[in-house]
């Protein structure tokens, strides 16, 4: 059975930005903003970007919701009430978009002037593309690309060949949700690492003394949480009460299958005195607790908290959204934490998770050590009774790494059984056995036919490099032009990739390009 062709929208940042808008979040800001441009016609504005995605043959828009959380809404002296108005206003745009666009698809008038010809040339649907927004004036002033010019500048392969592809047909909107550290505004989402004041760190006697300190507090929990003799030996003056959990995955302390009455995740607060068997951890006790994961000083119940209101959020407004897209992930233990709370909405995200990582190689997420297929393979096993996740993706990565991304999914399966494990072994020691645990397990379907694939590259980036020590987050650049979704599609296909679209610097051109792409292989 042949998975459904998506095709995803663009980034809406660098698109704002191409048209001279700086505030993202602009529901967020002050009512005096220095573009003299009002909230009304910012929403105005966001709403045409939505509808031109759709224009363009997306299928599935992300809400503006990415940086909107409890950290960001806190740094503006906004309360939760009025952060839940803003996150109700963004959907509403692009819910609002939608139906604009499922009305301009009634109008039989405007189709046969404007339709989509499989004959056209490149250059002929792209000027037809832009007409069509012309027509429906929602193309902004500052909105002056050339078309022509445009493609002669991109460096686009050509094909002849034909797929068998099945391309969805209908129209969703997913609610965009950043890691919490994208509200940071430093760019630290790349690195997975969560550190809010780090910016008040820049005295460097200071910073090395709380790094010392930071280490020592590590230490001590290590200590306390592998003191199995006696665990009441803990001190309650050292731990804040429910400030830190302990996430337990149900692999890691049975050998037996999952019992599907039973939750296969928690998250039990580290100073739980009632239950001694809670600090008698398997070998694997650390893993997902402590390293590049841990949170500097942000501690879990920000995180956990945070959760709730996203959640919330989606759960409130699911008569007009359709998917819970994690964005840019690269904070395993944060990705851990919302599969967590999940289970306590109900049936209201049963298969309409999209987990989209960042992976700042080939192989990792982020700047940690927990290869993409590991971890994808474990969120896919502990889903594998739920069944919330629906898509699991790549974001904003470096295009080039895409298919070695994705590539373990086709080699460890096996044609007509499940997952060759024997073939299998991770580099990560922690997770090696894990893994193995997890592919015995986890049928092929989970892999091939059950969920789909998402990849919407970034446009430029070639590399994130992270300085632990001085706490910067420094990007490297590729300026080669054929690096375009456009020339990658067929061999993303090889590797059961299904849904194809852009992150930062794809416009709704870049979108277009996509959709004519697949059209050509129909």
């Amino acid at each position: 059975m042949s998975k459904h062709i998506y095709t995803l929208d663009g980034g809406k940042i660098s698109e704002l930005d191409r048209l001279g808008f700086k505030n993202f979040d602009f529901l967020s800001c002050d009512d005096d903003n220095e573009y003299d441009v009002s909230k009304n016609e910012m929403k105005n504005i966001l709403e045409n970007i939505h509808l031109s995605y759709f224009l363009a043959g997306c299928n599935i828009i992300n809400t503006n919701t990415f940086q909107v959380n409890l950290h960001s809404l806190k740094k503006r002296n906004i309360g939760v009430e009025k952060g839940e108005e803003i996150l109700n206003t963004y959907i509403d745009i692009a819910y609002k978009s939608l139906q604009k666009y499922k009305e301009i698809k009634r109008n039989e008038n405007f189709l046969l002037n404007y339709s989509k010809n499989i004959n056209d040339s490149i250059y002929e649907h792209l000027e037809n593309f832009k007409n069509i927004r012309k027509k429906l004036n929602i193309l902004h002033d500052n909105d002056t690309i050339n078309t022509k010019i445009y493609l002669d500048e991109l460096k686009l392969q050509n094909t002849h060949l034909k797929k068998k592809i099945d391309r969805n047909k209908n129209n969703y909107i997913a609610f965009s949700n950043g890691c919490y550290n994208s509200a940071f505004r430093d760019f630290s989402e790349y690195s997975g690492v969560l550190h809010k004041n780090k910016e008040k760190l820049k005295d460097k006697k200071l910073s090395t003394y709380v790094k010392t300190n930071n280490m020592i507090k590590l230490e001590k929990m290590k200590m306390r949480n592998n003191n199995n003799k006696n665990p009441k030996n803990l001190s309650k003056k050292n731990i804040k009460h429910h400030k830190y959990y302990d996430i337990k995955l149900k692999l890691l302390y049975s050998n037996t299958l999952f019992n599907s009455k039973l939750c296969n995740i928690e998250m039990i607060p580290r100073n739980k005195m009632d239950n001694e068997s809670i600090y008698i951890f398997s070998p694997n006790s650390k893993l997902f607790n402590y390293g590049i994961e841990y949170y500097i000083d942000v501690s879990d119940e920000e995180i956990i908290s945070n959760c709730k209101f996203k959640l919330g959020s989606f759960s409130k407004n699911a008569n007009k959204l359709n998917f819970f897209s994690l964005t840019t992930a690269s904070n395993i233990r944060e990705v851990l934490t919302f599969y967590n709370y999940i289970k306590y909405y109900g049936n209201t995200f049963n298969n309409s998770v999209i987990v989209n990582f960042f992976c700042n190689s080939s192989k990792y997420i982020g700047c940690s050590h927990y290869s993409f297929f590991d971890f994808a393979s474990l969120l896919l096993y502990l889903d594998s009774y739920n069944k919330y996740i629906r898509a699991i993706g790549l974001n904003c990565i470096n295009i080039e790494n895409a298919y070695d991304l994705f590539y373990p999914f086709k080699k460890y399966v096996c044609q007509y059984n499940n997952i060759n494990v024997d073939l299998y072994k991770s580099d990560n020691s922690q997770m090696n056995s894990i893994a193995k645990c997890v592919m015995n397990d986890l049928k092929k379907n989970r892999y091939v036919n059950d969920v789909d694939f998402f990849c919407s590259p970034n446009k430029s980036l070639e590399n994130v490099i992270f300085d632990n020590n001085n706490n910067n987050i420094n990007f490297q650049n590729s300026s080669k032009k054929s690096n375009h979704v456009y020339n990658f599609i067929e061999k993303w296909l090889g590797v059961n990739v299904n849904g194809f679209g852009g992150c930062c610097f794809y416009n709704p051109y870049d979108i277009s390009l996509i959709d004519y792409k697949l059209r050509q292989l129909l």
